[in-house]
């Protein structure tokens, strides 16, 4: 009797060789058994289980091609795809080669931007080197889709790359070849992270190479990117800890510090070029060997004879040193293009040959998260100026404005304009003519319209017209709301404190002069540095003769700084109620730069008049002539009043103005006594930078190397060892 059972069952789970079409050595024939009336949505997530296909393989069904030329009767063979989206409308015992049993897989024609991402870790975070780019180990985000355009013929091309510089350099060898602002970010960011920011010419410094590259693919994903919930709770923790920036540069450390947006990906390979020349050397063999190689000679030998040098050969050879996609083959010295190109038809082969729009990996977090990590790390320095400035009194008591416009740069007046960067202008000025019976103040005038420009008075005891070359330095302080914050030190600590006297707030406004306690919150080991800015939103006839004077004091309270301001007339000559301004106080802690700010105490002439040197022993050599930003500081808490810092090129003295008024209530409760013990000068030099000690060292090493090859008694080992250092 005829059993049905075992023949239907025989026929249902089946044993099934499963064959790929295109490249049978990476997918060798597998077997597995089936059930022959599931469809293939059913099949592929069987043979997923056991690790026999992707999504890019197709299922492809087998049928005889036309053969009309074909004089042997051999008969042909085709296999065509079956799209993903529609494996659900067949069945295995549809598409399957029933002779043998055979299930034939075929690479899928389009790329597949999933298995892209998969492959090259697309959304992974980078950090630039010099060795290339580098992905973090951990994954920042994850890709949720992907515009995948293919380039066709035109992402075909040979090349030459020059490095001129070490930040040439740093961009071109993590394959970014189109700069903007975000990529000088991190290629900066790389060179320090390398302890490369000098720009000494080396070995590698002025070199090239020749380059073929097979783009095949522009993908666009950063509209796509959702960070992984590791990411977010590691930032977290990092905005709730004590030391927000060090905890977020530990995460740079594990999650990369930026993204790119856009890629290439294809193949790309690099090639040294190798000169020989017998005879005389001709002037044009440079030419001749560019034309060689933009006319796709690789690897060969060429000869040719100058027509003014008899006798001379030169050839050339370009070898293969680096390799990007493709098949890599087991000895690179045995390179061969051909096979290499023909393996970038598989994407699967594809790898990233150019990086385009990086972006931080924090610029991609939630609108409250990016808040809180720009808030949590504070401000920072966003450009420093001085600029020389011909100052002409010509009238009495009224005020010289100089434009900021004409100085900024436009990103830095986009930034300043940027309300989420809460920008604050610190400015100074110094008379650089050094006339004996001026001095100049200045305040910041910031109108509704974010165009800021700079007040400045001239003071003296009897008016006078004059003419006087000051030179003014400016700083721009804020967040750096495109988190351009890891570039700049982790360490520098910058607080901005802010004190409003509106014209609404009564009882400021009606004081001459206001002894107030400014609260931060960080504590500090030492008394820390302050300096102020005075800030008008209008200038009129109503405050334009008024200057706004300012000095701390020690508060002899935890975590609080004491802040005297007062104003003055320069018409009237006399001490007159505050006007309505906002007074801004950056305080400073833990610079990067160690000589850069300082409390120092006066030194006293004869005459018992204090005064500073700005030597070479207090801010280091050539940095005494930079523009200062001083300020005035008491030791006690009860000793607070009127009083003026003139500065000159290279020195600091107090100054009192006169009041007329004598019974005005500024000029009845002076309590300032200015004494060696309980009165210093604060400063802060941010002109001085780590390229000036990194430039003073290398000077320092060459003109002590150079002494010691002119000793005659010196060692080789001694010019070894001071290299070693």
């Amino acid at each position: 009797m005829f059993n049905f059972t075992n023949f239907f069952s025989s026929n249902v789970n089946a044993i099934v060789t499963v064959k790929t079409i295109d490249d049978p050595s990476s997918y060798p024939p597998r077997t597995v058994r089936l059930n022959l009336t599931d469809n293939l949505l059913i099949i592929r997530q069987e043979l997923k289980k056991n690790g026999f296909i992707d999504n890019t393989l197709l299922f492809s069904r087998k049928y005889p091609e036309n053969n009309n030329n074909n004089n042997n009767n051999t008969i042909v063979y085709g296999f065509a795809e079956i799209a993903l989206e529609k494996e659900e409308d067949y069945l295995l015992n549809e598409i399957i080669d029933k002779n043998d049993n055979i299930l034939y897989l075929k690479q899928c024609s389009i790329p597949d931007w999933k298995v892209l991402n998969g492959l090259c870790k697309l959304d992974y975070g980078c950090t630039m080197t010099f060795e290339g780019i580098k992905k973090a180990e951990n994954r920042a985000f994850k890709m949720q889709n992907c515009e995948l355009v293919e380039i066709g013929a035109k992402g075909c091309r040979k090349g030459f790359v020059e490095f001129k510089s070490n930040k040439d350099r740093m961009m071109k060898t993590n394959l970014f070849f189109h700069t903007d602002i975000n990529v000088q970010k991190f290629v900066k960011l790389g060179i320090s992270i390398g302890n490369m920011e000098n720009e000494e010419v080396n070995s590698e410094t002025n070199s090239s190479y020749h380059f073929t590259q097979y783009g095949k693919a522009s993908l666009k994903f950063g509209d796509y990117l959702k960070p992984t919930q590791e990411f977010i709770e590691e930032v977290e923790k990092a905005i709730n800890s004590k030391d927000t920036a060090e905890e977020l540069k530990q995460i740079t450390n594990k999650f990369g510090q930026f993204i790119p947006t856009e890629v290439i990906l294809g193949g790309r390979a690099h090639f040294n070029e190798h000169i020989t020349s017998t005879g005389q050397f001709a002037e044009n063999s440079r030419e001749i060997s560019m034309n060689a190689n933009a006319g796709g000679v690789l690897e060969a030998n060429v000869a040719s004879a100058s027509s003014n040098s008899e006798g001379r050969s030169t050839y050339y050879r370009s070898n293969c040193t680096k390799l990007i996609g493709g098949k890599q083959p087991d000895n690179i010295e045995n390179f061969d293009e051909g096979a290499w190109a023909k393996s970038l038809n598989n994407y699967r082969n594809w790898d990233s040959i150019e990086h385009q729009n990086p972006v931080s990996i924090f610029q991609l977090l939630s609108n409250n998260l990016r808040k809180q990590i720009i808030e949590s790390v504070g401000k920072r320095i966003h450009h420093l100026d001085f600029v020389d400035f011909n100052y002409y009194l010509e009238e009495f008591g009224k005020p010289k404005i100089f434009e900021f416009k004409d100085v900024i740069p436009p990103n830095i007046l986009n930034i300043i304009q940027n309300k989420e960067a809460d920008c604050n202008i610190f400015a100074t000025v110094i008379d650089m003519s050094e006339t004996k019976n001026n001095f100049f103040t200045c305040q910041v005038l910031c109108p509704l319209d974010g165009k800021p420009s700079l007040i400045i008075h001239c003071i003296q005891k009897r008016f006078k017209k004059c003419q006087c070359n000051l030179k003014i330095g400016w700083m721009v302080i804020g967040y750096y709301t495109d988190f351009n914050f890891i570039i700049s030190d982790f360490n520098a600590q910058l607080k901005i404190l802010k004190t409003d006297f509106g014209m609404s707030n009564n009882l400021n406004n009606q004081t001459m002069i206001n002894a107030e306690l400014l609260s931060y919150e960080n504590p500090f080991n030492n008394i820390p540095l302050c300096l102020g800015s005075p800030v008008l939103t209008k200038l009129d006839s109503s405050n334009n003769s008024l200057i706004i004077g300012y000095h701390f004091f020690n508060a002899q309270e935890e975590n609080k700084i004491g802040a005297c301001t007062f104003s003055y007339c320069l018409k009237n000559n006399h001490y007159v109620n505050l006007p309505g301004f906002t007074f801004y106080t950056l305080v400073v802690s833990n610079y990067h730069v160690p000589n850069a700010y300082d409390i120092i105490p006066f030194d006293y002439s004869l005459l018992n008049k204090p005064y500073i040197n700005f030597n070479n022993d207090i801010t280091g050599t050539g940095s005494c002539i930079n523009p200062k930003f001083i300020s005035l500081y008491s030791t006690q808490k009860t000793n607070y009043g009127p009083i003026f810092l003139k500065q000159k090129s290279k020195k600091i003295k107090t100054k009192i103005v006169n009041c007329k008024n004598r019974a005005c209530f500024v000029c009845k409760n002076k309590t300032l006594i200015i004494s060696r013990d309980n009165v210093k000068c604060v400063f802060f030099d941010p002109y001085i930078s780590d390229d000036y000690y990194w430039a003073k060292f290398i000077v320092t090493r060459m003109e002590f190397k150079s002494s010691l090859v002119q000793t005659a008694n010196t060692s080789h080992s001694q010019i070894l060892n001071f290299e070693r250092f």
